[in-house]
């Protein structure tokens, strides 16, 4: 699909915790918007032509515009943007771009690499942006059957969101699984803790049939690089999309 460039409004603002909020631009001109879930957009954020690229973190069902998942804690020029914009504004962008996208139902990935009869989603933070849009077409829209699970990385416990949205989508589709784990857990915590590449032990992979979408950070996807290659995953097989 060809990049177009879009003129959107502001629909939606949601703080969904003091550190994560999420936009809702609804689109002016054109008025649909065609991708494939894991791309990204490229926004205009100031008068100088510069530019911001972020996650499309809604469905491509979801085409009258597109929801933006922002961590405002960096305070660039791209957050400052974003966090100043109010219901009706006006904003810019380039999409889609990316090519981090899932594989086919039943397609080998590339040379030597293997057909994906299980899903595997590690994200940290942010980085759950365009994971989100992938689970959402597999289930809702696709219907895909196969094992998926989601593997999240936080912090702290007033970092979480959507984690009730995961869970109700785990009880509707009794082939999706999703694990949060907290780097900083409170000591009640009943779930995994540390870093979410400590939690891969708890779960039973089958890693030579599995395809793994990796986003977040730069040391959780390099790290979950070295260990799914030391399980035998061929390189075809892990997808990843570095946010920082």
């Amino acid at each position: 699909m060809q990049a177009v460039d879009y003129i959107a409004k502001v629909s939606e603002y949601t703080k969904l915790t003091e550190k994560y909020h999420l936009i809702f631009l609804e689109l002016f001109d054109p008025h649909r918007i065609e991708f494939k879930a894991g791309q990204f957009l490229s926004l205009k954020v100031s008068g100088e032509e510069q530019r911001r690229s972020y996650s499309i973190t809604s469905p491509p069902a979801k085409n009258h515009g597109v929801e933006l998942l922002v961590d405002i804690g960096p305070q660039g020029v791209g957050t400052r943007y974003l966090v100043s914009l109010k219901p009706g504004d006006e904003v810019e962008f380039l999409a889609p771009l990316g090519k981090f996208m899932m594989v086919e139902v039943g397609v080998p990935v590339a040379r030597g690499g293997k057909t994906e009869e299980e899903l595997v989603f590690v994200a940290t933070g942010c980085g759950v942006s365009p994971i989100r849009s992938m689970i959402l077409d597999l289930l809702e829209t696709k219907k895909d059957k196969r094992p998926i699970k989601l593997l999240w990385g936080l912090r702290y416990v007033d970092d979480m969101f959507w984690e009730e949205d995961f869970r109700k989508l785990a009880e509707f589709y009794s082939n999706f699984e999703v694990d949060i784990t907290l780097s900083k857990p409170p000591e009640d915590w009943p779930l995994c803790s540390g870093r979410v590449t400590d939690c891969i032990g708890k779960h039973e992979f089958n890693f030579g049939k599995s395809g793994f979408y990796l986003c977040g950070n730069r040391e959780m996807i390099e790290e979950m690089r070295r260990l799914l290659s030391g399980k035998g995953v061929q390189p075809s097989n892990i997808h990843y999309e570095k946010f920082y």
